[in-house]
């Protein structure tokens, strides 16, 4: 007697292995998600703004840089494989005051005639313990490089980003106060820098 049972497994068996099974369909990726490849943004010219701030004979002081150029590779997914390039004309900082320009330009202060440029260099970035973006890079100013971390609120839109946030420098570790500016008596040795920069995206 024909065993049909085990007849209709056997023929059911053959058919599974002949057709193969079906391919799950590519789950598409979620918006905004990152791809892997690190985005290259620079800013425009004459856009964002690079201030400092002093005490002096007891009083706050502003003044700003007016030309600086900003370069940034950035991949959410890989913060460590980022890279931040700050350029700093020195020659353009303005304080509305010319005495004082004059007097922070000059050989005893930021010496801009041999130093016209400083510049920030990081080639990685890192959370901190708050979940703060920081640079981890280099500062050279005056001719003197100091490692540096630099707070950054990053936010991104779209075609663009902003970067912006402040950190706190000593004048002193890089030479900014010569002769009697050697002295905090006259003006303090805590430089506060805050930036705020909109860069657009190239690549």
């Amino acid at each position: 007697m024909t065993n049909y049972p085990a007849l209709l497994a056997a023929v059911a068996a053959l058919f599974t292995a002949a057709c193969p099974a079906a391919e799950t369909p590519a789950k598409p990726a979620a918006p905004g998600a990152t791809t892997g490849r690190a985005a290259h943004y620079t800013q425009a010219p004459g856009t964002g703004s690079l201030t400092f701030s002093f005490t002096q004979a007891g009083a706050e002081n502003h003044g700003s840089f007016r030309q600086f150029a900003t370069d940034l590779t950035y991949d959410p997914g890989n913060p460590a494989a980022g890279s931040l390039k700050v350029t700093v004309q020195t020659g353009s900082l303005d304080t509305r005051d010319k005495d004082r320009n004059d007097l922070l330009a000059g050989a005893d202060l930021l010496d801009v005639a041999k130093y016209p440029t400083a510049q920030y260099v990081a080639s990685s970035f890192a959370k901190r313990a708050d979940g703060q973006l920081e640079a981890v890079g280099k500062l050279t100013l005056r001719g003197v490089t100091k490692d540096l971390r630099l707070p950054l609120n990053l936010r991104i839109a779209g075609n663009g980003c902003e970067l912006s946030g402040e950190v706190t420098v000593k004048r002193l570790d890089f030479g900014v106060g010569q002769g009697e500016w050697q002295s905090t008596e006259g003006a303090g040795n805590e430089v506060k820098l805050q930036y705020k920069v909109p860069l657009v995206r190239s690549k």
